[in-house]
């Protein structure tokens, strides 16, 4: 797998994992309602949502970046290309 794959790999399930977060947590919480340091920041409710999302997508990319990590195989223990017997 190739850097840009794992790069995508990565990103684009953390992305959906994270717009699902977003849509669950504020279906029952309203960021104004609930002091979460946004007030201290004077964010809006719309800041509050952002910032929001990106932590969630930050979360989710380092769980799936983890997941590449223990997945990939240690150079070491990766077979040789020049061993290959070419194909008939």
């Amino acid at each position: 797998m190739t850097g840009l794959r794992q790069i995508v790999g990565v990103l684009w399930p953390s992305f959906i994992v994270a717009c699902a977060m977003e849509m669950l947590v504020f279906a029952l919480v309203d960021p104004v309602s609930v002091y979460c340091g946004a007030d201290a920041l004077h964010m809006s409710r719309q800041g509050a949502y952002t910032t929001a999302f990106f932590v969630f997508w930050l979360m989710a990319a380092a769980s799936s970046a983890c997941t590449v990590l223990l997945a990939t195989q240690p150079e070491a223990e990766r077979p040789d290309p020049s061993l290959r017997t070419p194909a008939p």
